[in-house]
């Protein structure tokens, strides 16, 4: 029922305590629907008043001493005749401060690896896989649009983590493109595109290699590296070949050869 001080009533659902065995499960099933769809299942929170906010919604396995704590699984049904269900998670709208966070993060141990995070698209057993979008949203009138950033974390006393882009190999047909683009825009310069090997102390530095692909039976790929085209009042871009400078040792040499 309804109250008009303190928090509202609780209402608890609770299995059975085992010393023995397993605790007791919770199942919450909707109505069959024999020849229609089955009822749905729902789980909200109340909205807020004026000067509130809405309830929380957790759901999280239990803690464990000695083994693994347990597991959560969110999945639609497979289907026979019909597509599977989808998956939807979204953070709804606000009037004020930045939009709510979306946040997923893999398991910390202190004796072993993290978890992995895993995002893998679906198979077509017949036809094409589905696709991955990571992408940000667009900007309004007067902002920008959000960076993506991919980036492996730092290291104490090992090596940082690689970060690997590449597609999949074919059996039969060819090598799935790889292009890295900048957008057009319509004011100042256009984007920079820039590949930087790291920096070491007190070792070299790391490599940057451009390297076409190998043609095991034909000729091997071009590499052609090139300026746009300049507009009607302008000028082509530059075309800069260097090493760089050395305070106590020798300046890098510049090798061109077949």
């Amino acid at each position: 029922g309804s109250g008009t001080s303190g928090s509202g009533g609780i209402v608890q659902v609770h299995s059975g305590r085992s010393t023995a065995s397993s605790g007791g499960s919770i199942a919450i099933s909707s109505g069959e629907g024999t020849q229609t769809s089955s009822g749905s299942v729902r789980v909200a929170s109340a909205n807020g008043g004026v000067t509130g906010s809405s309830g929380q919604l957790a759901f999280s396995s239990g803690t464990s001493a000695m083994g693994n704590s347990g597991t959560i699984v969110i999945g639609s049904g497979a289907s026979t005749s019909g597509r599977s269900g989808a998956i939807l998670i979204s953070v709804g709208r606000g009037t004020s401060g930045s939009g709510g966070e979306v946040g997923l993060s893999s398991g910390r141990s202190a004796i072993a690896s993290g978890g992995s995070l895993v995002v893998k698209s679906g198979e077509g057993t017949q036809t094409s896989s589905g696709n991955v979008i990571i992408c940000s949203s667009n900007a309004g009138v007067a902002g920008s649009s959000g960076r993506l950033v991919f980036s492996s974390g730092s290291a104490k006393n090992g090596n940082s983590g690689s970060v690997f882009l590449g597609s999949g190999t074919s059996s039969c047909g060819r090598g799935g493109s790889m292009t890295f683009s900048v957008g057009s825009g319509t004011s100042g310069y256009g984007g920079f595109l820039r590949l930087q090997a790291g920096r070491n102390n007190p070792s070299s530095g790391g490599e940057v290699l451009v390297l076409s692909g190998e043609g095991t039976t034909t000729s091997s790929g071009k590499i052609s590296i090139s300026t746009a085209n300049s507009g009607a009042t302008g000028s082509s871009g530059k075309l800069s070949f260097s090493s760089g400078t050395a305070r106590y040792g020798n300046s890098g040499a510049l090798c061109i050869g077949t």
